[in-house]
């Protein structure tokens, strides 16, 4: 008579099997998760902008971009910095991930014109443990992001 059971080694090397294969899937969901944080905040802080922009050339009024740090925030006001990020007229403060900028055009402010949609040349750069992003504003006003240097599904490559 056969016997219809597995026997213990058999089990034991399929529960290893699937556990060496569950780590290697676990490893690949977290690599996905910050690429996907680094295109979000990347995406939502360019229409951020671009928000910006159309509110300075629906009230043809001029804008300054300011930068704040720990936790990194942007702030838009008419004049000087303001002594809150959220005292702007309007405001993008980081999301609750990895994400970090690391600079705004080498200083901390930038200008956004109401006339005829231009901007002060200005670039952010983001990066998280995964890669890095940055955001371009033209002086014309266009507004472009991409992935710097490495692959993330929905960013274009610099």
């Amino acid at each position: 008579m056969h016997d219809l059971g597995f026997s213990l080694l058999e089990l034991l090397i399929t529960v290893c099997i699937s556990a060496i294969l569950a780590s290697i899937g676990i490893e690949h969901w977290k690599e996905q998760q910050l690429q996907n944080e680094l295109a979000s905040t990347t995406k939502q802080l360019a229409y951020f902008i671009y928000e910006a922009q159309i509110k300075a050339s629906s009230k043809n009024e001029n804008y300054i971009i300011h930068q704040f740090s720990s936790p990194w925030c942007i702030s838009i006001t008419k004049a000087d910095k303001p002594p809150a990020c959220s005292e702007g007229i309007l405001y993008f403060i980081k999301p609750n991930n990895s994400v970090q900028i690391s600079e705004l055009s080498n200083n901390k402010s930038a200008f956004i014109l109401g006339r005829r949609n231009m901007a002060q040349t200005m670039s952010f750069q983001l990066k998280n443990k995964i890669g890095t992003s940055r955001i371009f504003v033209s002086l014309f006003g266009r507004i472009r992001f991409c992935a710097e240097n490495s692959y993330i599904a929905s960013l274009p490559p610099c």
